[in-house]
């Protein structure tokens, strides 16, 4: 085993550890009192997870998408919105190495190990779409003024570094940092959703925040290109929540199956329920050859956004499926709130909307083959 790859296996042996200890015991808590608890955030510091992409120059681990979506996979099967937490975070990191300028990334990057970033698109006019994006920024010398409202932020309230995708004086769309400390910066609405409960997802506000010109992420008309290449960067991540989501499910059906009898017949010898465990399995490969498929692209620097989309749209609809196929296979008890099954369908619910729609994904990857 090659020096990488020693690496790779330190990387998920502290996500299983941590997953383990600090989240699986807890995941049907985060859910019904949707948060986290108190003190969970400063063990997610402690252990270092959120730098697990940050470059090393600013002290991070350096890891890239093969090692990190693989080890989200691992945080999802004990608990899906901290997978989802550090899946935002991870993305927005992302376009800082990709796209900011030495002076944005020396100032911002070494605290990514420690505070949460976001990538805020989403407003109440137009989604994300940016034909509603009214958000302003205006340049008053050599800085920006910037001013809108941003809804339903993945990590909004918790994270403390925001990349505001604006309009600019002459309508191009441009990326600006923002840190919540900044004049001006506020935290509206939180969001209360049906599905991974515990990631914070909120409003953000801006009157009149006044940023320096460094704070520019890439160049003025720049701000689609950027929005896009996050969206892409997420998907991959979430393909791998997805399939830690699917295998979540496998796990509690399996473990039920070797338990429970119909009868004098345990329900995994049983060919209905055989039939139900194998068509769970099955998904839960596809979605990780999927993810994997489009990580390795992204590391190649090969086209990887289709591969991206397809592990969203396919691993959504497929995770929710599986969810509900444990469900059958635990019948009553499928549907009590005494086992994580009923959470785990309203989790990967949330997937077939955030970053995107199932429907907004199947029309890119269509134009993608079309294109071919």
């Amino acid at each position: 085993m090659d020096e990488l790859q020693q690496k790779k296996q330190m990387l998920i042996q502290t996500y299983k550890r941590f997953t383990r200890r600090e989240l699986s015991p807890i995941d049907m808590q985060i859910d019904q009192d949707g948060m986290y608890p108190v003190g969970l955030f400063n063990k997610v510091v402690a252990t270092g997870l959120l730098s697990t992409t940050l470059p090393r120059e600013y002290g991070g681990a350096g890891f890239d998408f093969n090692a990190t979506s693989d080890a989200l996979r691992i945080m999802a099967t004990g608990n899906a919105s901290m997978a989802v937490t550090l899946e935002g975070h991870f993305k927005t990191i992302e376009q800082f190495i990709k796209y900011g300028n030495k002076q944005l990334n020396d100032k911002h990057l070494p605290s990514a190990s420690q505070r949460i970033f976001a990538f805020s698109m989403t407003e109440p006019s137009g989604g994300s779409n940016p034909l509603g994006i009214s958000t302003i920024a205006k340049k008053v010398g050599d800085d920006w003024v910037i001013s809108g409202d941003k809804i339903m932020i993945t990590n909004g309230g918790l994270a403390q570094v925001y990349c505001i995708l604006c309009k600019t004086d002459d309508d191009q769309m441009a990326v600006f940092v923002v840190d919540k400390d900044m004049p001006g910066f506020s935290f509206g609405k939180k969001e209360d959703f049906i599905g991974l409960r515990g990631t914070p997802v909120g409003e953000v506000v801006l009157n009149k925040v006044r940023v320096p010109g460094y704070h520019l992420l890439g160049k003025v008309g720049q701000g689609l290109e950027i929005g896009d290449n996050a969206h892409a960067d997420a998907r991959v991540l979430m393909g791998a929540v997805l399939a830690g989501i699917t295998e979540h499910a496998l796990n509690v059906a399996v473990d039920y199956s070797k338990e429970r009898k119909a009868m004098d017949t345990l329900l995994f010898q049983m060919q209905v329920t055989q039939e139900k465990i194998a068509d769970i399995a099955i998904k839960r490969q596809n979605i990780v050859n999927l993810y994997r498929s489009a990580a390795n692209n992204k590391v190649a620097n090969k086209p990887y956004r289709e591969l991206a989309a397809m592990a969203k749209s396919y691993g959504s609809r497929a995770a929710v499926i599986s969810g509900d196929e444990a469900l059958q296979i635990l019948g009553g008890y499928g549907y009590s709130r005494e086992y994580p099954v009923e959470h785990l369908i309203r989790d990967a619910r949330a997937m077939e909307l955030a970053e995107g729609t199932i429907e907004k994904m199947n029309i890119e990857i269509t134009n993608a083959e079309i294109a071919k």
